[in-house]
């Protein structure tokens, strides 16, 4: 476990498993506000890969914690080639899902000299589009029990805005946990529940949860990115070997993200998955990231 000083008084929490001279592999956590769990490394097998997760800028055990000094995309990606010239590695393999893919991509995009190859699940491509789609055009559709008690909170005219005053600039508790809740629902195929807790029930918990705060952070400030940007320039890694992952029904991260980006990305591959949503943990996700790791390994 380490803590690597990344500048702008950042210092990224990091740990590594696995073999010592293994495959390695950089894991990219979603978001954004996410966080690495030890449980990560489980996907990389001990005897045949080096495994390196980490908690991006003011997530997890980074420190300072919710810290947006330096927070953006382009150190988000910067802080990945500092993590690779820390432990002195030469090529790796880049894992990530959901804003980890779109993390991963931009990487791959900068420094694909450092790269054996690319794994991907659920890609998101950076746009506001997504961000409509996630919470409000899809809910509208597949969810509306949840999108009205969702809108509830809101101002009802520019439901994201209203979300990101809340609690960016209020750091209010109801308002994230809600937008917690719906997001973690809305990213399962069969959660357990399909319903938000009484509000008197939500403010007992502890603290407030991170990712509400950092992705609306994100969104309001376009995720750092040009319109499109990923889809414009992937053409120059079109050498680059990847293994994208996407649930057929995932309504965080569209399936058509995932088709427009192995389009334009001639040596990509493709597997959707007809058992899963947005989570990982769905049916058939982790089998068949593990059949595109075992593939991006024989580019060694």
């Amino acid at each position: 476990m380490y803590h690597i000083d990344v500048g702008d008084n950042n210092k990224i929490y990091t740990e590594v498993s696995g073999k010592k001279d293994g495959i390695p592999i950089i894991f990219v956590h979603g978001g954004p506000g996410g966080q690495c769990r030890s449980e990560h490394h489980s996907l990389f097998d001990p005897e045949i890969y080096k495994s390196i997760i980490f908690d991006q800028r003011g997530c997890g055990k980074s420190t300072p914690y919710r810290s947006l000094n330096g927070n953006n995309t382009e150190n988000l990606v910067k802080d990945i080639e500092k993590i690779r010239e820390f432990f002195k590695i030469k090529k790796f393999i880049i894992v990530g899902g959901s804003w980890g893919a779109t993390l991963a991509i931009k990487y791959a995009i900068k420094h694909p000299e450092n790269l054996i190859g690319v794994l991907l699940r659920s890609v998101f491509l950076g746009t506001i589009e997504e961000i409509n789609w996630a919470f409000i055009d899809a809910p509208k559709i597949f969810a509306p029990n949840l999108y009205e008690k969702f809108k509830h909170y809101s101002n009802k005219k520019d439901i994201i805005d209203s979300y990101y005053k809340e609690i960016v600039e209020k750091n209010s508790k109801i308002h994230s946990w809600i937008w917690h809740d719906y997001e973690r629902m809305l990213s399962q195929l069969n959660p357990k529940n399909y319903f938000f807790e009484k509000e008197e029930i939500i403010l007992e918990r502890d603290g407030v949860p991170n990712s509400p705060f950092m992705e609306l952070y994100y969104t309001k400030n376009k995720f750092f990115m040009e319109k499109n940007e990923i889809l414009k320039k992937i053409k120059n890694i079109s050498n680059l070997p990847s293994y994208i992952v996407q649930g057929r029904y995932d309504l965080i991260c569209p399936p058509i993200n995932a088709f427009n980006l192995h389009e334009r990305w001639p040596s990509s591959e493709l597997k959707f998955v007809n058992t899963a949503g947005h989570s990982s943990s769905d049916e058939g996700i982790i089998d068949n990231l593990l059949i595109g790791l075992e593939k991006l390994s024989q580019h060694v």
